[in-house]
């Protein structure tokens, strides 16, 4: 009898942006916009300074051009309105289940994330996979990220030595045992223990568990960031969001003027916006022009960020974009399915780098997302920021780009180089 493993990604994605509001301030101060604009060119979420020299960077291409293969994957289903996802978050689990697979599943699963394994060497991707955990989990980084890993096991089931030394060694996983007999409790401590490492955001990660689950795989990633320029909650005004072009709704719409790194692709027909978070993270807003959205997403690349990063310019700009909150759910073994990765999910699944038998295979692949985008935040803060514009003789006025119909939002790390989070929001007020 081939028992079931039971593999949960899981993970929340929380943006929180805190507004410092200054005594005092008021509307027309900040009508005035910023400082002297940034010298430096910034960067997109996918890409560093520099050209490709490492497997590391070999891996965080491969690792986005996934991402985005991923995105257009969920896009083409017409029952999907808003998206959020994290890659990141589904690579990262899939990498750490290749510790346990051999043979065709070993090879289906990396050649579904987009790893031809003679080059890079499959050590080169969990060195690179282990040198993410850790970068995204320092704790003196401006920007809260917690990504870990949890193997809940049947305590009944002994793992290889190596399986079980890899797993922690590469991808920080910890490890409880487990009697999935009871499977009311199994469920309950394993959704306490998301619900603790999401802060809150995912309460109920799994349910309906298997009767013949040996363990339950759960990655997690939660995200909390603070806008480095923030909007102030006194400007967020009520307005129209053009789902369609039979479909308004009000939504809440945060305001803020200064200068932001953006463009007008006249190629794709979409505004892009850069709005960087304090520390290493940025948000990309991609705005399409009425009718335009397929053709954005159809063309999303990493060349197009590239394209994208070198012809960014920086000035003053009166943006307007939405407060909203989405959650989103996906059976990512019906997406990995389309992409050619089969065998892990029937009778001749090989995980026997796991316990040393095949006997294992994987019954579903879960993954529940939450983003939060909001300027509120903690008035008492520790870092005041007050901005002085410069008088200047401009005769043109700003340009108004205002995120009022559907949009992509991207975010991503300068360091690491890669998609954390992807965004689609069709309905800002749909939960």
């Amino acid at each position: 009898m081939k028992f079931t493993l039971c593999l949960s990604l899981l993970l929340t994605g929380l943006l929180q942006v805190h507004c410092h509001h200054i005594p005092g301030h008021h509307e027309e101060e900040e009508h005035n916009g910023d400082q002297n604009p940034p010298e430096a060119q910034p960067q997109p979420p996918s890409e560093g300074r520099g050209t490709e020299t490492t497997g590391y960077q070999k891996i965080a291409r491969i690792n986005n051009n996934f991402a985005l293969r991923l995105y257009k994957l969920i896009a083409s289903d017409p029952a999907h309105q808003n998206i959020f996802f994290s890659p990141m978050s589904i690579s990262t689990a899939l990498a750490l289940l290749a510790l346990g697979a051999k043979a065709e599943t070993h090879h289906q699963i990396f050649n579904g994330l987009g790893f031809n394994l003679s080059d890079p060497e499959e050590n080169e991707i969990h060195g690179a996979f282990k040198l993410i955990v850790h970068t995204l989990n320092q704790p003196d980084n401006i920007t809260q990220v917690n990504m870990g890993n949890a193997l809940f096991i049947e305590e009944s089931m002994p793992l290889l030595p190596k399986f079980q030394n890899d797993v922690q060694t590469l991808y920080e996983a910890e490890g409880f045992p487990m009697n999935f007999k009871n499977s009311a409790a199994a469920e309950d401590e394993i959704n306490d223990y998301v619900k603790n490492k999401t802060n809150g955001k995912i309460t109920q990660a799994v349910e309906g568990l298997d009767k013949d689950t040996l363990m339950v795989l759960v990655n997690y990633i939660f995200f909390k960031a603070c806008w480095e320029k923030p909007f102030d909650h006194v400007l967020t005004k009520e307005a129209d969001f053009f789902v369609d072009a039979n479909t308004t709704v009000k939504v809440n719409m945060m305001y803020r003027e200064g200068y932001y790194g953006f463009l007008y692709d006249e190629d794709l027909s979409c505004w892009v916006v850069r709005v960087p978070y304090k520390g290493d993270y940025s948000a990309w807003f991609i705005l399409p022009d009425q009718g335009k959205l397929k053709g954005v997403e159809d063309a999303l690349t990493r060349e197009i960020f590239i394209k994208w990063r070198s012809s960014l310019k920086n000035d003053e700009i009166k943006l307007y974009i939405p407060k909203f909150t989405i959650s989103e759910s996906y059976d990512v073994k019906d997406l990995l399915q389309k992409k050619g990765v089969n065998d892990v999910f029937n009778e001749n699944a090989d995980l026997s780098g796991i316990t040393g038998h095949r006997n294992l295979k994987v019954s579903k692949v879960v993954h529940k997302a939450v983003l939060d985008v909001h300027e509120g935040g903690t008035e008492a803060a520790a870092v005041t920021v007050v901005e002085i514009a410069l008088m200047s003789a401009r005769l043109d006025p700003p340009p108004t780009i205002i995120f009022e119909k559907p949009f992509i939002m991207v975010i991503g790390s300068k360091r690491l180089q890669h998609f954390i989070f992807i965004a689609k929001v069709m309905n800002p007020t749909a939960k």
